[in-house]
């Protein structure tokens, strides 16, 4: 058997690509030769499985990679012996077609992860397919295939069919290629205006020398200087089109169609319709809607969630659906549409919908009235709350929901719930269309910076103080449209509102939600631009009240709030509080020294720290705390562990062992997980030791109050 070392890398990428795509292909044809009614087009489309077959065969073969070349061979022989005779396949050939196509797909896992799958790759696959091919006839099959029927068997979501790499036609590349020419060429160009600067700077430089007359020179100075100007004034509107037109070409050569977010949901909803007993299909609607490949990639698993829900919760049995006068088979519609500068993405069953009365007595809330049951509905996302009224292999975990709330909040977008009035549920996911860079508006709150997605922005406003009122225990601002939920953004993260006690008005910023629109406070609005969003990283992945994180120009971190997460907050049923009230400080103005190399890491600890009423100094690493802690001291140390120069253990050794700061507090929060670290922490002297995939603010403020 040939070794990866042994293959050239761009050859076997090649073929890795190639194997996962077939397999896709051969799981779509599969499903359209099971969907259509028409036997001529099921024929055909055989034919096309049976060329896909052959053709990954020979490039199998040609690498060597004979587990991929046997299963090919033995699928090609059943399709070969059926388009001899004009058979069509029946389901129990189909079904076991397209376990042949998932081993296919297992085999482009192993190839993408640098491993060669062995010769007896599929082994239990290519058994089944050798004895159907071997039998020869209809009734063969029956025999070598048939096994007794599975009441709930187990119906995996497969991982992201979207893996690193992506298409991008010779057309785009060519476009690209022109407009980084461009910018060579601009480059060229601002060397030599930063020669004729020199040129005239010399000049100036003569002038000054004793003995010169500058009468001439002031002359020549003056207009090198004029020219220039031009040049550069000129220069600056051409390099900004160029630099819009590549920035462009960029996004574009980033996208996918919508379709491609769709891969597997076909086989989703034919083998959880299988395994529960139903019929259903499934629809796609805008499909060549052109997306952000980021956000394709990312939306795919709460697709399959969703889809998955519709088929186990929504769509009845074959019967239930003739006994209410209804087609046998159920339809899932899964569409996306532009809506202003935002996308939407649709999941609708025609099914029973989602049951009310399950959902009140699992949360215990009335559903009298609109609103109450609006609001009831959106409790389907909440971990532990679910539709089924029992646990089964496809459902009633109450978990699935959660999940996708998560991931879609992640994408800084909103998902919400409603019954479809003909029967049937739909959930709504409202994203942006692009994860790379956000349009934002500029708050301050507490003293510090923070963003809000200008895509979910109404307006801005200015609340007279006397607007506000309590109703039914919620934060109410009296508008000309109504009572609208607020949230003080200050007191939400436990900052000092930095606004006027005398001001009559407050400036906040509506915003929309899926629970309608929400007014959040802020003590200014400093403006708008477009910004690089930035990832927060795993470590800091259960902070929910931020998306992302961004670098202004003047080099401060602003951290981008969660519309939604705020929304919730102002729905809270809670005491009023003052608008611009003080919260209560619960340190003494202890000073704490946070250590961490991540700027968002150490910006999210210092609003943690500072809205609970501590003094923070920040240090980027141990060296830099331990002479920070020398110069200025500090009454706890907060410190991650991996850090360059000096790590989180080794700061705190030197602290215990130095005479001066033996006594004080130090706090570790770090991303790593095992138990000898934790041990090897509290051994070097830590007072705490915190992990930051578990990070909750709450927690950390108690640990800081029993430390210090």
């Amino acid at each position: 058997m040939i070794t990866p070392e042994e293959l050239d890398p761009g050859l076997l990428t090649m073929f890795t690509q190639e194997v996962r795509e077939r397999a896709s292909e051969m799981e779509n044809a599969v499903l359209a030769i099971e969907a259509s009614g028409d036997a001529d087009r099921k024929r055909h489309l055989q034919e096309q499985l049976l060329r896909g077959a052959h053709s990954l065969k020979g490039a199998a073969g040609l690498l060597q990679v004979r587990g991929v070349e046997t299963i090919c061979h033995w699928m090609e022989e059943i399709l070969s012996m059926a388009a001899n005779v004009g058979l069509v396949l029946e389901r129990s050939r189909l079904d076991l077609l397209l376990s042949a196509a998932d081993a296919i797909r297992d085999a482009a896992n192993l190839l993408e992860s640098g491993e060669i799958p062995s010769p007896a790759h599929g082994q239990d696959v290519v058994e089944k397919l050798k004895a159907v091919a071997t039998a020869g006839s209809d009734d063969g099959l029956k025999e070598a295939h048939h096994h007794p029927p599975m009441a709930e068997p187990e119906i995996a979501i497969r991982a992201t069919d979207t893996d690193g790499s992506m298409r991008v036609s010779a057309a785009r590349l060519d476009a690209l290629l022109y407009r980084s020419g461009e910018m060579l060429t601009f480059n060229a160009v601002m060397r030599r205006h930063a020669e004729q600067a020199s040129s005239l700077r010399e000049e100036a430089r003569k002038m000054r020398a004793p003995g010169s007359d500058p009468t001439g020179q002031v002359a020549s100075v003056e207009g090198g200087l004029r020219q220039l100007a031009a040049f550069l004034r000129q220069d600056v509107r051409l390099m900004q089109s160029a630099v819009t037109a590549l920035d462009e070409e960029i996004r574009l050569a980033r996208t996918q169609p919508f379709a491609e977010a769709c891969k597997g949901l076909g086989r989703i909803v034919r083998d959880v319709a299988a395994a529960s007993g139903k019929r259903a299909e499934l629809e796609i609607s805008g499909g060549e809607l052109e997306v952000d490949r980021s956000i394709v990639s990312a939306l795919q698993d709460s697709l399959r969630h969703l889809v998955r829900n519709a088929v186990a919760h929504g769509i009845q049995t074959p019967e239930e659906r003739r006994t209410a006068g209804r087609p046998e088979k159920g339809r899932i519609l899964v569409s996306a549409a532009m809506r202003g500068n935002r996308m939407e993405v649709r999941v609708e069953d025609d099914g029973r919908g989602l049951n009310l009365a399950l959902l009140s007595a699992a949360t215990g809330e009335s559903t009298h009235g609109k609103q109450a049951e609006a609001d009831i509905l959106r409790r389907v996302f909440e971990p532990g709350v679910s539709t089924s009224a029992t646990v089964t292999s496809l459902s009633g975990r109450g978990i699935g929901l959660d999940i996708v709330k998560r991931n879609v909040e992640k994408l800084r977008g909103a998902v919400d719930v409603s019954q479809v009035p003909t029967g049937g549920a739909a959930f709504t996911l409202t994203l942006p269309l692009t994860l790379a860079t956000v349009r934002v508006l500029e708050v301050l709150a507490g003293g510090h910076v923070f963003t809000i997605d200008t895509t979910s922005v109404q307006r801005v406003i200015r609340i007279d103080r006397g607007d506000f009122t309590l109703i039914e225990g919620r934060n109410f601002v009296r508008t000309p449209a109504g009572p609208m939920p607020f949230v003080d953004v200050s007191l939400w993260l436990r900052l000092q509102p930095n606004r006027s006690p005398a001001s009559e008005t407050t400036p906040a910023v509506v915003v929309d939600s899926p629970s309608g629109s929400t007014a959040v406070l802020v003590d200014e609005i400093t403006g708008e631009q477009e910004l690089l969003a930035r990832s927060l990283g795993p470590r800091l992945a259960n902070v929910r009240r931020y998306s992302r994180g961004m670098v202004l120009p003047d080099g401060r971190i602003a951290l981008l709030l969660n519309v939604a997460a705020l929304a919730e907050a102002a729905a809270e049923v809670r005491p009023r509080n003052e608008v611009g009230a003080r919260p209560s400080v619960a340190a003494a103005r202890r000073k704490v020294l946070v250590v961490d190399d991540s700027k968002y890491v150490r910006t999210l600890v210092k609003l943690i720290l500072e809205g609970a009423g501590y003094d923070v100094t920040m240090a980027t690493d141990g060296t830099e705390a331990l002479k920070q802690l020398r110069d200025h001291g500090a009454d706890v140390v907060v410190a991650d562990v991996d850090m360059p120069s000096m790590n989180g253990f080794e700061l705190t050794r030197a602290i215990r062992q130095s005479d001066r700061f033996t006594g004080t507090p130090v706090v570790l929060v770090t991303g790593r997980e095992s138990l000898e670290d934790k041990v090897k922490g509290l051994r070097a002297g830590a007072n705490a030791y915190l992990r930051k995939d578990q990070f909750d603010a709450h927690d950390f403020l108690e640990t800081m109050r029993q430390v210090v």
